[in-house]
């Protein structure tokens, strides 16, 4: 009877998902009637509904890794997801249900259901509200970490990236890891097509193999052994396409994309490493979707190895090897895919050798409604362990070395600011904003801790799309924390929030989902709430749907947040207009029942003030009933000001509504986001990249009447010219850069003066000489050594150079015998002269010769050495245990002896635990023959 229960409720869920669907596919299609055309200005139109805001982004919600096809992590239909809900005090975990296996991959919502799979190969569909499991199912055994020796996820392969869900037909597609038979051997990645409304089961011409050889180079068979699928699926055109990189960089392994059809076979097979069989150029993106912006069109980002020398090279003519690059791929019409357009930066040589993967960042395309100008409309968000974020032209990426002076040909390039291993998300609203969260310092391939970065959209003074750095957050995010997600009721000012899953560290233990407000307050992401998740799963981003978000872990659960108690009263947040300081702007907002209430008391805080309301207090409301009350903003300083309402009701506590407004000075005010930038620490011949804000915080135009640019080894772009206006709330942003040619210390300034002032930044850069790891000995040999007992060996690592070094990876043998008793943790930073001890035990377990290596790489440009130990499992020394002795053996001097030689007829013996070969062994005997004592070795 359960079980017949259980079809029957899947049954109304398709039915009732089926209806649902239509409307929402309808809704989506007006979206995109509505946002039409491309934007001439820096100034864009708001969209007329969250489903167009959604249109506008690249696809419906909720059934892909990031929100859309653009991969923006932006949810703008989650109106009642309010910040003053989240704060109030009825938002909260909903459910906390136990699944079998970790969940690195986000969880989607579809056909009613969350949908979550595990790394032991289980797929899921759970109740949104309750967390109840409404199915699951298995696929087959998940393939072991210790069969690759690849410790960086275990204990097992399985589904490890984000599905896709075609949500026309509420079919999931996701790819699993398995052994092809039994629990060991041959492996194979298997795509799988489940129906949602039929509890997951498999559809026809399901589950495909993916294997075969590259389109592209066909010298290149795929081992699935090799590989690990982590990038997000992307549906596009019929096909759903998945991205393959490495386990821990052990050869051979390569990037690959491959196709498969909705109706069930292999399309096609395409290789990253398009001449010869050298690894490398591996897509993983920490876990980012493959991108699409158009009809054929796949954007991904790759990771080291198989990178070209320097340009130039045009970006639309890609070599075949496409290491440390952003790539576009068209779809052929055989469907087959070649790349057409790439970019790779300047310096990606030297990012290959430390192991600085370009590709630990996803790229994400701006939404086209929000972001771009008639020149350049069509803008995207790029950024790896270097810590330079890169605005890249969607239409001419930007090949190699194409930039002044063999430099970067892209719209912008920012930093360093912090290694990424992550997503970037969007928020279109309040202007446009960028969210990038670090994870390192820069330069580096370990994670260790950074920030949540914001990044404000905006023009420079020659009219060009730009990034500024605006704000980050105050607290750390450790590495492995979250992609962000952002949501919002289209872009309502005040609706947004900015969503992340906080980590300590690469455990994961101890993490935290947190929500901040996504507009900087002096240079500051506020915190609005944070609550325990468990262990987080590292780079896995939170799932959104319904007005709820749900939680995948690394311990095995799904936690989802939402609204466990229905507010009283809802009201909009309402945006005051830019008001001059002295003076005061007025609003009135409307606050309705939701549900009979009695408000007792209203209140406001910050520079916000509260008339009479419409009703007097205490207020009895009937549900649908509303009050009214002006709201007057007197901003006392310049800049932005938030605030907030307190409804106090009597029976349900109190209940804030969120308030913004932005203060200008009367007349035109010229000031800077910042007043000084310091450079350290760049070798001669490196460069690095920071910015400067020039804004209008009154309430004219300012007026450029001079500009003084920084003088050698800095360089600026975007300067405006004498005579170019800054209108009122208009930001300006100029990229300075420093590339020193000597070490030495240097110090300028660059200035802007104006009718609103002048403003003077100091601009400070240091430059000492490289650095240079040495490491001995390379090769390690313990000789042999019993089963049973142990040995410890030591190697040393010095920096021998002028400057400080990054350890940028470090992969200690752990699987095996040999077992790395010291921590040399990626992200390591090693000053110049010192000295570090790393030591390895060899505890065979079998006898025989075996080896390992420990993978180690810093930004010294030496590339990645592999530093080897060998060992040989032998019978044990007697002194060091493990035999068993019977009767009258011992051990004495060192050696077994057997039958003693008083009393007479007395015998012993002894064993060793294992059969092994007599090959080498001896023994050795003395015996009395008529007086005569006769030793005898055999």
């Amino acid at each position: 009877m359960a079980a017949r229960d259980s079809g029957v409720r899947a049954s109304r869920r398709g039915n009732e998902i089926m209806h649902i669907g239509r409307v929402r596919r309808w809704v989506v299609l007006a979206g995109v009637l509505l946002v039409t055309g491309t934007l001439a200005t820096g100034v864009v139109p708001m969209p007329a509904s969250p489903a167009a805001a959604a249109a506008a982004s690249g696809a419906p919600t909720g059934g892909t890794r990031g929100a859309d096809t653009y991969r923006t992590g932006w949810y703008p239909d989650q109106s009642a997801l309010t910040p003053s809900l989240v704060s109030g005090g009825t938002f909260g975990q909903l459910f906390k249900t136990a699944v079998n296996g970790q969940v690195y991959g986000q969880p989607l919502l579809d056909d009613g259901q969350v949908l979550v799979n595990t790394e032991n190969n289980f797929a899921y569909g759970l109740d949104p509200v309750s967390g109840a499991i409404l199915w699951s199912r298995q696929f087959g055994t998940p393939t072991s970490a210790s069969a690759i020796g690849c410790a960086d996820l275990t204990p097992n392969f399985g589904v490890t990236s984000t599905p896709v869900v075609d949500t026309a037909t509420n079919t999931e597609y996701l790819v699993d890891n398995e052994y092809v038979s039994g629990t060991s051997g041959p492996e194979a990645y298997f795509m799988h097509a489940l129906n949602l409304a039929a509890n997951g089961a498999e559809e026809p011409g399901f589950p495909v193999q993916i294997q075969g050889t590259a389109s592209n180079n066909p010298s290149l068979t795929f081992n699935p052994t090799m590989q690990l699928q982590r990038p997000g699926l992307l549906l596009l055109g019929g096909a759903v396409y998945a991205g393959f990189g490495a386990h821990c960089d052990i050869t051979n392994w390569y990037g690959w994309i491959a196709g498969v059809s909705e109706t069930g076979h292999l399309d096609t097979l395409w290789s990253t490493v398009g001449s010869g069989t050298t690894s490398g150029a591996g897509v993983w993106m920490s876990g980012g979707g493959l991108v699409s912006d158009g009809a054929g069109q796949i954007l991904f980002s790759t990771g080291n190895g198989a990178s070209n020398p320097s340009g130039p090279i045009a970006g639309t003519s890609p070599p075949p090897n496409l290491g440390e690059a952003v790539v576009r791929l068209a779809v052929q019409p055989d469907n087959s895919l070649k790349s057409v357009d790439f970019f790779s930066p300047y310096d990606a040589a030297i990012l290959d050798g430390g192991d600085i993967d370009f590709g630990s960042g996803s790229p994400v395309a701006l939404p086209d409604s929000y972001f771009g100008t008639s020149a350049i409309p069509h803008l995207a968000v790029a950024a790896g362990k270097e810590g330079y974020v890169f605005l890249l032209n969607r239409d001419h990426l930007g090949g190699e070395g194409n930039g002044p002076s063999g430099s970067d040909g892209v719209v912008g390039r920012y930093g360093p600011n912090g290694g990424v291993w992550s997503s970037p998300s969007v928020w279109p609203g309040d202007g446009g904003w960028v969210y990038i969260p670090t994870a390192s310092g820069s330069g580096t391939a370990g994670g260790s801790n950074g920030n949540m970065d914001a990044y404000q959209y905006g023009l420079d003074g020659t009219g060009k799309p730009t990034l500024n750095l605006a704000g980050k957050s105050v607290d750390q995010f450790g590495f492995g924390s979250s992609a962000p997600v952002v949501t919002s009721s289209g872009t309502t000012s005040g609706s947004a929030l900015l969503w992340s899953v906080w980590a300590p560290d690469g455990s994961g233990q101890g993490a935290q989902l947190r929500p901040y407000d996504p507009v900087p307050v002096n240079g500051v992401l506020p915190v609005r709430w944070s609550a325990p998740i468990g262990t987080a799963a590292k780079f896995n981003p939170p799932g959104v749907g319904g007005n709820r978000l749900y939680v995948g872990t690394k311990d095995g659960t799904v936690v989802g947040f939402g609204a466990p108690v229905s507010t009283p009263i809802t009201a909009p947040s309402p945006t005051f207009p830019a008001t001059i300081v002295g003076s005061s702007s007025t609003q009135t907002v409307t606050i309705t029942a939701n549900s009979s209430a009695t408000i007792t008391s209203l209140g406001a805080s910050g520079p916000f003030s509260l008339g009479a309301a419409s009703k007097s207090l205490p207020a009895s409301l009937v549900a649908g009933s509303s009050i009214t009350v002006p709201v007057t903003f007197s901003p006392t300083k310049a800049g932005l000001a938030g605030g907030s309402i307190s409804v106090v009701t009597a029976a349900s506590g109190t209940f804030p509504i969120t308030l913004t407004g932005t203060g200008q000075l009367n007349g035109p005010s010229l000031a800077s986001t910042t007043n000084g930038i310091s450079f350290g620490g760049v070798p001669p011949s490196s460069q690095s990249s920071s910015t400067v804000g020039f804004f209008n915080n009154g309430s004219q135009p300012v007026t450029v009447s001079k500009v003084v640019s920084p003088g050698v080894p800095f360089t600026t772009t975007g300067l405006p010219a004498v005579g170019a206006v800054i209108n009122p709330g208009v930001q300006v942003v100029v990229n300075v850069t420093f590339a020193p040619t000597t070490t030495g210390s240097f110090a300028t300034t660059l200035e802007l003066d104006s009718n609103g002032g002048n403003v003077v930044v100091a601009i400070t850069g240091s430059s000492t000489a490289p650095s240079l790891l040495n490491i001995t000995p390379m090769s390690v040999d313990y000789g042999n050594v019993g089963v049973g007992q142990t040995a410890t060996r030591t190697v040393q690592l010095t920096n021998v150079g002028g400057s400080s070094l990054t350890i940028t990876k470090s992969k200690p043998p752990v699987l095996g015998p040999f077992t790395a008793t010291s921590s040399l943790a990626e992200g390591t930073t090693m000053a110049a002269g010192a000295t570090l001890i790393e030591s390895v035990t060899f505890a065979p377990t079998a006898i025989g010769s075996t080896g390992d290596g420990w993978i180690i790489n810093a930004d010294d440009g030496q590339g990645v050495r592999t530093v080897t130990f060998a060992g040989t499992g032998a019978i044990g020394d007697p002194t060091g245990g493990g035999w068993t002795l019977n009767g009258s053996s011992k051990i004495a001097g060192g050696a077994l002896q057997l039958t003693q030689a008083l009393p007479r007829n007395q015998a012993g013996s002894v064993f060793w635990p294992q059969a092994v070969s007599s090959s080498g062994v001896s023994a050795t005997f003395t015996a009395s023959i008529g007086g005569a004592k006769v030793q005898r070795t055999a």
